[in-house]
């Protein structure tokens, strides 16, 4: 009597694993990832061709809901400061003080982070970091490589 409850609580039988139920949670944990990805990468692509100064001793930035994020290039052949901001193409400065205060709002930590051609003079950088302390930005944060990338037009040796 006992071994014939014991083969109907565990039949002999392997137990099945269960694909479907697998691939539902791998597909939303896909789509969730990449949603999060395509996010980060519109946030630092920009129409301005930006090539950041290299900082050896630069440490990886953490991530913050309270930032804006401020391009500058800079035009050689006009002499000229360019801004890209939030899609925008802004040419003076003072410009985005008002927007960089409207999206702080009263938030108590918020970072402006700027990400400036290596060409670009410091005066114009200036300007930018004067506009945001107008906005009552009190954290300014600079993006700079880690380290030299190699030249874009030079090919790798097959060597």
């Amino acid at each position: 009597m006992a071994l014939r409850s014991f083969h109907k609580a565990f039949p002999m039988e392997e137990p099945e694993f269960q694909v479907a139920p697998m691939i539902d949670v791998l597909l939303v944990l896909m789509t969730f990832f990449m949603s999060i990805t395509s996010t980060e990468v519109l946030k630092t692509k920009t129409s301005i061709e930006l090539e950041l100064p290299v900082a050896p001793e630069s440490k990886a930035k953490e991530a913050s809901p309270g930032e804006v994020l401020i391009n500058i290039g800079w035009i050689a052949s006009r002499r000229q400061g360019v801004i890209e901001f939030e899609e925008k193409t802004i040419h003076n400065p003072a410009e985005i003080t008002n927007i960089i205060y409207e999206r702080k709002g009263n938030k108590p930590y918020f970072r402006a982070v700027i990400r400036a051609d290596e060409n670009v003079p410091y005066s114009f950088v200036q300007q930018v970091m004067a506009a945001c302390a107008a906005a009552q930005v009190d954290n300014i944060t600079f993006s700079v490589l880690s380290r030299e990338l190699p030249p874009k037009n030079v090919r790798a040796s097959p060597h």
